[in-house]
């Protein structure tokens, strides 16, 4: 799957995330942080876990979450992985995000200008082959381990977990300098 581009993803690779996904089995604090699911109505059915995030989409100073130290080994390797692909640059934001099972993210627009200037990447960390992502008019099976730039700010997108297990996703945004 080496050169994948379609209009609104773009396959970067893969990468093990055995060691992400043991972790987030480990640990159940789903529920610790709300701002998400609350402040957006499309996101009711997820859960996160914030590693680098602030509410406002700043994009510079990212405020650095007290789970960023559980999984800093991982997030050091995706560091060099983007500085390679995209450039010289820096992680704004950095989330795990629990889609429940039988759930979906409906059709909606993402609008900020933070979200404008970064370069989204999706990687499945918990999936199976019934979660659905969907930009535009593609829609497509993002696989476990699978890193995705997925160009979606501005644009209707929609996610559907069609399966019996919550799907989970380590969402990067990386901006360059």
């Amino acid at each position: 799957m080496k050169n994948i581009k379609i209009m609104n993803f773009n396959y970067i690779g893969k990468t093990d995330v055995s060691t992400i996904a043991s972790k987030v089995k480990k640990i159940n604090i789903w529920d610790d942080y709300i701002f998400r699911q609350k402040t957006y109505d499309v996101h009711k059915y997820t859960k996160t876990i914030p590693l680098i995030f602030d509410e406002d989409f700043r994009n510079h100073n990212p405020t650095y979450h007290f789970n960023y130290s559980i999984y800093k080994n991982e997030m050091n390797k995706f560091k060099n992985i983007f500085s390679k692909k995209f450039g010289k640059g820096y992680i704004i934001r950095a989330l795990l995000v629990n889609l429940e099972a039988q759930k979906n993210i409906p059709n909606h627009i993402d609008n900020s200008f933070s979200l404008d200037i970064c370069k989204r990447v999706h990687i499945p960390v918990i999936t199976n082959n019934k979660v659905i992502f969907n930009v535009g008019e593609e829609k497509i099976n993002l696989k476990k381990g699978e890193m995705w730039e997925i160009n979606n700010s501005k644009k209707i997108h929609s996610v559907k977990n069609n399966s019996k297990s919550d799907r989970v996703h380590l969402i990067i945004d990386w901006v360059t300098e």
